[in-house]
């Protein structure tokens, strides 16, 4: 258990404790913990834009023309994991560029995920790749079942278009 000497050691400590104070350091620190991106809580990136990923979701959106709550829910999960599975795309390409360094080829989200995962970055991809697959998957097909049965029609289960 913390003792009061610690938790006022601690409380001083935290008031020596400045971080970035310009506006380029602030932005650079928010991305300290950022890894790879295919599991973060922002959908994008940092070297991908915000409005592309805009555009990218109304163009979905247009397309599935989810009704209601759950329907808009089960969309957005499957735009969010196809955004991800894009961004799997261009890091497993990015691992068998020749010439310059994933790094430049790719930007520093594939840099760092080739970094961290050392050897192992194509079984690690591999595997990020089949969850968010499956997860796009069950997704699409729950989407499709509530679409069916709103429209009236007989649902099949695990049907794949």
């Amino acid at each position: 258990m913390t003792t009061e000497k610690q938790i006022a050691a601690n409380q001083a400590n935290a008031l020596k404790s400045t971080g970035p104070k310009t506006a380029e350091g602030q932005e650079r620190a928010k991305m300290n913990a950022l890894k790879h991106g295919l599991t973060a809580r922002e959908v994008t990136s940092a070297n991908e834009s915000v409005d592309d990923f805009n555009a990218y979701y109304d163009e979905f959106i247009e397309m599935l023309r989810p009704v209601g709550a759950i329907e808009e829910q089960l969309a957005e999960r499957i735009i969010i994991c196809a955004w991800r599975l894009r961004r799997i795309y261009r890091i497993d390409s990015s691992l068998f560029v020749t010439g310059q360094s994933v790094s430049q080829h790719f930007g520093s989200v594939g840099g760092v995920f080739v970094r961290l995962a050392g050897g192992d970055a194509i079984s690690k991809l591999t595997r990020y790749e089949a969850a968010i697959e499956r997860s796009y998957q069950r997704a699409r097909q729950e989407l499709e079942r509530l679409q069916a049965r709103r429209r009236g029609e007989a649902a099949v289960a695990g049907r794949h278009n």
